[in-house]
């Protein structure tokens, strides 16, 4: 029983890193601009397919395609908030945006779809079959992949947020931008690096779902719902509850599959997120907006 509910533990920590991943691209452009971005699944996609072709039509290294993947989102948010979401900013509506978000997802979707046709592709590893034993646990180099490369970003992520210049300066850009440009901060630049980073991290965690999902071009909306309700759940804009509420959902998923029915999985999840918006609609960390990111 013990060896059974470590090996949950395991896999509930590799879900819940992918899933963090995911969110906290949502959570730093939300914490940044207040402004939700429904195009992050199809960056997220995005991810997966440039990892799959760096992979499987250049013949490079796993490793390789994640870091292409990374690029790879990393160009389609700054294009996207060139091009969109820099020049709606200006008229002023917050409305605007966030309907503009939607357009450019189904434009992605449909692009992808017209390229890549409806046939689901296949993302094997050369990691996906290791399997490493630690006594009565098992775990795949895929899986301890997921881990490190997961952990590694949040780390450079919250260290980049918290001690660095750039990263002070796009939390000031959070608390009042108005006052952050008086004191010389150009905002238009740090909300383009914002929407690179966020948008970096989906293309990285598309790259490590793929090998995890079947790749459809409609592959990311899969996973972005609950990236949604664990930015919720955590506190929208906050990145320690991002992380916490991620592994949250991870481990409900694993233990839910292990102890109760696969079936019941979005029921359990949304449940809580239910019971969070109730007891706590402020997240489970709820500090100031400005303390946010």
């Amino acid at each position: 029983m013990i060896s059974i509910v470590l090996q949950q533990g395991i896999n509930g920590i590799v879900i819940g890193s992918l899933y963090v991943l995911v969110a906290l691209g949502l959570t730093l452009i939300y914490g940044v601009l207040v402004q939700i971005n429904f195009a992050h699944a199809d960056i997220v996609t995005l991810g997966a397919f440039a990892a799959y072709a760096t992979t499987h039509f250049f013949g490079e290294s796993y490793v390789v395609g994640i870091a292409a993947a990374l690029i790879a989102g990393a160009a389609l948010g700054w294009l996207v908030n060139a091009t969109i979401f820099s020049p709606l900013r200006e008229r002023g509506s917050e409305l605007l945006p966030l309907i503009a978000t939607i357009g450019v997802s189904i434009m992605l979707q449909n692009a992808m779809l017209a390229l890549l046709g409806p046939i689901p592709y296949a993302f094997d590893t050369p990691y996906s079959n290791h399997v490493l034993r630690l006594g009565g646990l098992f775990l795949t180099v895929q899986n301890m992949l997921i881990i490190v490369v997961s952990s590694a970003s949040i780390i450079l992520l919250y260290g980049f947020m918290r001690f660095t210049f750039l990263g002070k300066a796009l939390r000031a850009v959070a608390q009042d931008r108005e006052t952050a440009g008086l004191l010389g901060i150009n905002s238009n630049q740090l909300i383009m690096l914002t929407f690179v980073i966020a948008s970096a991290l989906a293309g990285m965690s598309g790259a490590l779902l793929g090998p995890v999902l079947v790749l459809t071009p409609f592959a990311g909306t899969s996973v972005i719902v609950k990236a949604f309700a664990i930015v919720i759940i955590g506190g929208f804009g906050n990145i320690e509850g991002t992380i916490i509420a991620g592994l949250l959902v991870g481990f409900i998923e694993s233990f839910t599959t292990q102890f109760l029915d696969p079936g019941l999985i979005d029921i359990v999840v949304f449940a809580l997120l239910l019971l969070t918006l109730a007891v706590r609609p402020t997240g489970l960390i709820a500090d100031k907006r400005e303390e946010n990111v």
